[in-house]
């Protein structure tokens, strides 16, 4: 991170010594005469050029007169009739700028594009308080990010600098939303940092943009802080033509006080004037060029050692963390590893609108890689209930994993006190999107619902028993369910899942996560799990895709208090295909649709020994006619029961219908 700020700084000191071409920081050169940026583009190729010129410096006369009526922002468009190539302008000055302030600085802004841009269709100058514009384009209304000055404060932030960029970070989006809604477009604030420290901050946009553009703006002007500019540094400005933004740990923004390289450039001094003879102008760049090139030279190799020490340093550190989250699966997983600036550029530095679902753990984002890869961001939150075990045991189960029904991890990231897993991006969002929504399950067809089931059997076979690892996933639910755009199933979220010895039957534990409903009686009021716990939520699962609602919940008249329960009731009373979601669309198979009930009643039989393992529910669904072995009734358990259970050290995280609190849920419809 060092080494990026480093190569940062060097174009800004380019910048403020000679006139060169636009930076990665400063798209603008710099007249030293005044200390004023400025930017002249699209030199003027049409034969009319000479009217049009005529009418810029109409247009700068109007600046500069409507500069001394007190106003502090200005527009206008001028226009002859013997051209149709009009020329439109305005000025803004800052919002604590004087009357006299404001006037000197559009009169000399004003002179000084004049001079500097005279062959130019397109010009903008800054100076502190104030700038100045003109364009063949109409841009009143809308969002113009270039050309833009950057600056950054030399000094790194000391102290936790994760905390310190999330409230920056938290604090320029609320001035963003507070300037959108204001009637002069601008807000300021500070919030705490320590008890002794504050960060404060301070957001503009031009008057003319709607709420919605001035918003749009300052987003991508906040975006360029950690990405572009000034990550970890204790001040930054960005200037785009139509909003800035800037922090610092001063208050900068009321009495205009300078900070060194990071403020913008001074209101130019009277006595300096811009339009010196051509000869003398030349003399003193050849001086510049002559003294600073040297200096510049032996800046850039310096930097350049500094930048390879910096980066061997960084990825010492990343392997540093690594090791002492992932042990001896570091080097290994070290190929996973995503940076926290490419997860952040292809999520948009986690907008709102790539969110596309939200839980205890904190949010999942659609992202696009810059190869055009579509990615699922899950970020977790600092008060995630997915702590660091759970983030540490879901990377190295599904690293090790590779089926087509189970989700496949593409990276992770732990950087700057984030914890992020990166996911194959799934379309079709999960399966409770559709069990959930009435309209949603109609285009759940039979043929969709008995391939879900299969696949998901087929994934928690491969957990069971095919792949290099015997692993009891231990919430398996709908929300943990995501279908492809071919409604293929793939199991998700391995937070909660347990490594187990290849002949283990049973294993116990004083920690039940899970989500009620799901668990087996045995896990829920004992502690005990085994493969055939992962059984009993997969048959829950298949009654509840059946029947087309989730943990099998109806309104009050029909009397369905749970899926079990009804799915029994209706066994027993020998009318199974009741059963069957009303709502289910296109043909199906009475026979397949009583075997996958048949099957399901059998996986959540109350003794654990009488339910099948997944080997023999693969077998029972791909076998196109077989005798089944009559299932019991099943087991049925109040939540008061489990509540009396914690005397026993039973800790329930959450007595809720998520106990786990770390699964995918309310998604979020595109």
């Amino acid at each position: 991170m060092g080494s990026f700020h480093l190569f940062l700084l060097l174009p800004t000191f380019f910048s403020l010594f000679l006139h060169t071409s636009p930076s990665p920081i400063i798209q603008a050169a710099i007249d030293q005469g005044t200390k004023a940026y400025y930017n002249c583009t699209r030199n003027s190729t049409f034969a009319s050029y000479s009217a049009y010129r005529s009418n810029v410096k109409i247009l700068l006369d109007f600046l500069s007169s409507n500069g001394t009526n007190n106003a502090k922002f200005y527009n206008t468009t001028v226009y002859s009739e013997d051209t149709a190539d009009p020329v439109h302008g305005s000025f803004l000055c800052t919002r604590d700028t004087i009357p006299k302030q404001c006037q000197e600085c559009v009169t000399q802004a004003a002179k000084l594009i004049s001079s500097l841009c005279n062959n130019a269709t397109e010009a903008i100058v800054w100076y502190q308080v104030c700038y100045v514009r003109y364009s063949d384009r109409r841009f009143f209304s809308t969002v113009e990010e270039s050309p833009k000055l950057s600056f950054m404060n030399d000094q790194d932030y000391v102290g936790n600098v994760g905390r310190f960029n999330n409230i920056v970070w938290d604090m320029m989006n609320d001035l963003r939303s507070e300037a959108a809604s204001a009637s002069n477009k601008s807000a300021d604030k500070s919030v705490n940092i320590t008890d002794n420290q504050k960060a404060y901050g301070y957001v503009w946009c031009l008057p003319y943009l709607s709420g919605e553009n001035c918003s749009w703006c300052l987003s991508d002007a906040i975006a360029e802080i950690p990405t572009g500019c000034c990550r970890g540094k204790s001040g930054g400005t960005i200037i785009y033509p139509s909003c800035g933004v800037r922090y610092e740990l001063y208050q900068f923004h009321k009495a205009h006080i300078r900070g060194g390289s990071v403020s913008p450039p001074p209101l130019p001094n009277s006595s300096s004037s811009p339009f010196s003879s051509s000869g003398k102008r030349k003399k003193k760049t050849l001086t510049i060029i002559v003294i600073v090139v040297p200096i510049v030279v032996s800046l850039v190799l310096l930097a350049l050692r500094c930048c390879c020490f910096l980066r061997r340093k960084e990825t010492k550190n990343q392997h540093d963390i690594l090791k002492e989250s992932f042990g001896n699966d570091s080097t290994t997983l070290e190929t996973l590893r995503f940076e926290l600036a490419k997860i952040e550029a292809a999520t948009n530095r986690f907008a709102k609108e790539n969110m596309i679902g939200k839980g205890g753990f904190g949010e999942v984002y659609r992202g696009i890689l810059s190869d055009g890869k579509e990615i699922a961001v899950k970020r977790l939150t600092g008060s995630s209930r997915q702590g660091a075990v759970e983030f540490r045991n879901e990377v190295q189960v599904i690293a090790k994993l590779q089926h087509r029904n189970l989700v496949r991890l593409q990276g992770f990231c732990l950087e700057d006190d984030e914890k992020i897993l990166i996911y194959e991006y799934v379309p079709n969002k999960s399966l409770d999107y559709f069990l959930l929504d009435t309209k949603k399950r109609r285009l759940l067809s039979w043929s969709d619902r008995q391939k879900i089931i299969i696949g998901i059997a087929r994934g928690i076979l491969y957990l069971h028993e095919d792949s290099c690892l015997k692993i009891i996933h231990r919430d398996l639910k709908p929300s943990n369910v995501l279908l492809d755009s071919n409604m293929n199933p793939k199991i998700s979220d391995f937070g909660m899942a347990r490594i187990v010895v290849a002949d283990q039957i049973e294993e116990s534990t004083g920690r039940i996560v899970g989500t009620y409903g799901y668990m087996s009686p045995e896990y829920a009021m004992h502690g005990q799990f085994s493969v055939k716990s992962d059984v009993f939520s997969f048959g829950v699962m298949v009654l509840e895709i059946i029947n087309g609602k989730r943990k099998g919940c109806s309104s009050v008249s029909d009397g369905i208090d749970d899926i079990r329960r009804h799915a029994w009731t209706k066994w027993t009373e020998q009318t199974p295909l009741e059963l069957l979601d009303s709502n289910i669309g296109g043909p199906y198979s009475p026979e397949e649709v009583i075997k996958c009930t048949h099957i399901g009643l059998l996986c959540v039989q109350e003794d654990p020994n009488d339910r099948p393992t997944m080997a023999t529910v693969v077998f029972y669904l791909n076998s196109p006619s077989i005798n089944l072995p009559p299932p019991h009734e099943p087991g049925y358990f109040k939540r008061d029961r489990i509540e009396g259970n914690k005397t026993t050290n039973k800790e329930l995280d959450n007595i809720s219908d998520s106990i786990n609190g770390i699964t995918l849920t309310n998604l979020f419809p595109r």
